[in-house]
């Protein structure tokens, strides 16, 4: 059986999409009141988006990112390249 690359990437594209809209929306739900809210992506989400991009090969060079850059000024440790140590938490 030949692979359909088209479908593949209209797969691939649907699902980083969906990822994406994920990240910057949020997901949908009905609370316990029956009201609709927007819910922040949780622990899990975040997870499968990380996955996703290792994955895909996806990297940001050091430096070249102000969010990259502003969440690892922000880490509650110093880096490995830091101080010559790992970090394990």
């Amino acid at each position: 059986m030949k692979t359909d690359t088209n479908a593949l990437e209209s797969l691939f594209d649907t699902f980083a999409d969906g990822l994406s809209k994920l990240l910057r929306e949020g997901r949908t739900a009905v609370n316990k009141d029956g009201e609709i809210v927007q819910l922040t992506p949780d622990a899990a989400t975040f997870n499968v988006i990380r996955q996703f991009l290792k994955d895909t090969g996806t990297t940001v060079a050091p430096g070249k990112s102000e969010k990259v850059n502003s969440i690892v000024e922000n880490l509650p440790f110093g880096l490995p390249e830091d101080d010559n140590t790992e970090a394990y938490h």
